[in-house]
């Protein structure tokens, strides 16, 4: 009888310790596969993007492409547009998701300021674009507008 032959084992692997991955930049804004419409008019494309804490980010394209809505979404000031909404994806500040309905929409605001390059006046009288910003904090009751509406033209000698 022939002995059969056993082939070697195969040289055991050889495994390699893979590397530690680089720890996470902490991020203070998520833009999670965004679009955002005026109406049925779509503006924002399946946007992603992540800001960390403290950098100087910039969002650079021609005019139109939608720089200025996609910053508007990060405090909710396209919610003061009637038609205005993000139809898919979701905004996050800090992890928390700023389009959540618990969201104190003012308190964000304090927290997102926003400063534009180029003014912007409101398309309203005198009076409607003082009183804008009261109305945006909820305040309703007109004899309070009227009164620091009056003050602030007053201080302003207008």
């Amino acid at each position: 009888m022939e002995k059969e032959q056993i082939p070697h084992p195969a040289p055991p692997l050889e495994l390699q310790k893979a590397p530690e991955p680089e720890p996470r930049q902490p991020v203070m804004i998520n833009v999670d596969d965004v679009d955002f419409c005026y109406g049925t008019h779509q503006v924002l494309f399946d946007v992603n993007l992540e800001i960390p804490p403290r950098a100087v980010t910039a969002f650079i394209g021609p005019s139109g492409c939608g720089k200025t809505t996609l910053l508007r979404c990060f405090n909710r000031m396209n919610d003061l547009i009637d038609g205005a909404r993000i139809s898919a994806g979701r905004v996050r500040l800090e992890g928390r998701n700023i389009y959540a309905p618990e969201v104190d929409v003012v308190d964000l605001r304090r927290r997102v300021g926003m400063v534009f390059q180029k003014s912007n006046p409101f398309p309203k009288s005198i009076y409607e674009n003082v009183a804008y910003g009261l109305r945006v904090l909820g305040v309703n009751k007109k004899a309070r507008i009227n009164e620091a509406v009056e003050k602030s033209l007053r201080a302003s000698a207008l």
